[in-house]
């Protein structure tokens, strides 16, 4: 999800925190009546040196970054970002900063990446929107601002699991009522939000500074942002599916594995098996449950045959209940497999059902995404690692004469398939088979997600639940009989042997994952195409007169996921204008059957 994945995050764990000093000068004219006060010129030779020693002695030096893969101070891990990639990834506490402000010790570009807080203003771009060498105004304080926001993580995020009550094996129909359809007391089951409430967010931060907003260009109309530029075409857009003939030898890469089940999610212990984040850092109007929570409002439910994580009713204002759930579990290397009755889909809606490490900083530990999209945007696979664990996947492996032909499906079907990931700037390679289904038409009939991660691949799988593999069904999967149903592969291993130095971590390219389950709304993927996606003036208020597509990453002064924004207006839908509320019920909805992981 990077997220986000966040997505952007749940997402980054390593906190670049380090103290620099800033050497203030002063000039001082004396006047020539100095001199007559015959002070002996020693005194004056000593005061210099104590100032000049003062600020050696109290110069805090460089703070240890730990990593998976080494220590390092982050003055170091800068220059390493920025011989490699650029701008560092913003992480930890900086992942936290709203773009254009900083904490003192780092600075968030308008663009989203960070730099080193003394980096700003000092005459030399370090963005790559150069918006730190923008609304200098002279001053040298430019670059301290006052963190803004709660500190976020990444998808990875060390968030505390809450809850451990068992699941609830309610035996109500998945259309339960949603109670009242005024206010803010549409929970389900006709109980109001009083009678039980969600459990409160973290007190909100102070609000942040009024800064100068750097523009890099004219933005269209109805957008905060000229990033939509980047997306010219609507976002369900893909192009025609390269020619493809048979014939082919060696597709793909095999395991020779006969699987067994180590792990399973089924029946009305469904959800007794994950734990429930409520860290959200892709910048949704959303608040995600707890345990107890979740299973109050219905928003997770298990049953004898199924388990439904759905939307949620409002939460206060702008915000809208949700889950996000992860295995108490992790492993490495695997087989999983997830039979899904039903996905959800719908404008304003984000789903993911990926991976992310528990142990080791994202990116570095590695996240694999088996099905995310957002809006009308088709699914995806893809995957995200860091600089210490860098791979770029060779292109001539899933595109061999006579065998399925995959394409690279991120910045819009033209990326290089490096998998290293700092949002926004890069974001991962996804090695796809077209064409991608939309959430809606998976959603038309039962389908099984699988993912098979060994040492020198990774391939996903999309099978129809009616054409499920008799090995599956019988507890012993080969999934080297599975060929026709690979619709993402990641031959990691394969390329470093064709390109040495290309991949070369790839036995260990990720560690030890969870699976996660997660409905999302909006942020910093859903809002800020909704411009170009068909939900425009189809869904919520009225685009450009009534609402802008912001663009959390460059907001250009609008609130991030607040009254403005488009994407944020329908979701939350306060005043009941764009029946949002049924149009989720019907939609936007996980119905679960069973969810497997097998090894060798």
């Amino acid at each position: 999800m990077g997220t986000g994945a966040e997505d952007v995050e749940a997402r980054g764990l390593l906190t670049h925190e380090v103290t620099r000093s800033v050497a203030c000068t002063t000039s001082m004219q004396l006047e020539r009546s100095w001199w007559r006060k015959k002070v002996p010129a020693f005194m004056l030779v000593l005061g210099i040196i104590g100032l000049m020693s003062h600020n050696v002695l109290t110069r805090t030096p460089p703070v240890p970054v730990v990593s998976d893969a080494t220590v390092t101070t982050e003055g170091e891990l800068i220059t390493t970002y920025d011989a490699d990639t650029g701008p560092f990834a913003c992480a930890g506490a900086s992942a936290g900063l709203a773009p254009g402000t900083g904490d003192g010790t780092t600075w968030r570009c308008i663009g989203g990446a960070c730099i080193g807080a003394a980096q700003k203003c000092d005459g030399i771009p370090q963005c790559r929107d150069s918006s730190d060498e923008q609304a200098c105004s002279g001053s040298a304080s430019a670059g301290n601002m006052p963190s803004v926001g709660v500190p976020a993580t990444g998808s990875s995020s060390g968030v505390a699991p809450t809850g451990s009550s068992s699941s609830s094996s309610s035996n109500s129909n998945l259309g339960g009522a949603w109670g009242s359809s005024t206010g803010n007391t549409n929970d389900y089951g006709g109980m109001s939000a009083g009678s039980n409430p969600a459990v409160a967010p973290p007190p909100a931060p102070a609000p942040a500074p009024v800064l100068p907003v750097p523009t890099p260009g004219p933005a269209p109309p109805g957008s905060s942002s000229s990033n939509s530029i980047s997306f010219p075409k609507a976002s369900s857009y893909q192009p025609p599916p390269p020619p493809e003939s048979s014939g082919g030898t060696n597709c793909f890469e095999k395991a020779g594995v006969t699987y067994a089940e180590a792990w399973r999610a089924q029946g009305t212990g469904f959800w007794d098996k994950f734990d429930y984040m409520t860290n959200d850092e892709n910048f949704m109007p959303i608040q995600y449950l707890t345990r107890e929570a979740a299973q109050e409002k219905q928003v997770t439910v298990a049953y004898e045959d199924r388990a439904i994580l759905r939307a949620g009713p409002r939460a206060g204002h702008l915000k809208r209940t949700s889950a996000k759930v992860v295995t108490k579990q992790k492993w490495t290397y695997f087989l999983m497999a997830a039979k899904l009755n039903h996905v959800p889909w719908g404008c304003g809606t984000w789903p993911a059902f990926w991976t992310r490490s528990p142990d080791v900083a994202w990116p570095n530990g590695g996240e694999l995404d088996i099905l995310e999209y957002a809006n009308e945007i088709a699914s995806r696979s893809s995957l995200h690692v860091g600089v210490a664990n860098k791979c770029t996947l060779d292109q001539s492996e899933f595109r061999k004469p006579g065998c399925p032909q995959f394409i690279e499906a991120e910045f819009n079907y033209t990326g290089d398939s490096n998998c290293v990931t700092h949002y926004p700037e890069a974001i991962g390679c996804a090695p796809n088979h077209l064409p991608l289904m939309t959430g809606e038409e998976m959603a038309a009939q039962p389908i099984i997600m699988a993912a098979e991660w060994t040492k020198d691949f990774i391939k996903i799988f999309r099978i129809p639940a009616a054409q499920a593999p008799p090995d599956l069904e019988a507890g012993t999967p080969t999934p080297d009989q599975w060929d026709q149903f690979i619709v993402a592969y990641y031959p990691f291993a394969a390329s470093e042997r064709n390109n040495p130095g290309s991949c070369p971590n790839s036995a260990n390219l990720l560690k030890a994952q969870q699976l996660v389950l997660q409905l999302g709304f909006c942020g910093d993927w859903g809002a800020k195409v909704w411009l170009n996606s068909t939900c425009a003036n189809n869904k919520g208020p009225a685009l450009p007169s009534e609402c802008v597509a912001v663009d959390p990453h460059n907001p250009m002064g609008e609130q991030i996921a607040g009254p403005r924004d488009c994407c944020t207006r329908f979701i939350t839908d306060e005043q009941n204008q764009y029946g949002a509320d049924e149009y989720l019920r019907q939609n936007a909805y996980f119905d679960v059957a069973w969810i497997k992981v097998f090894q060798r």
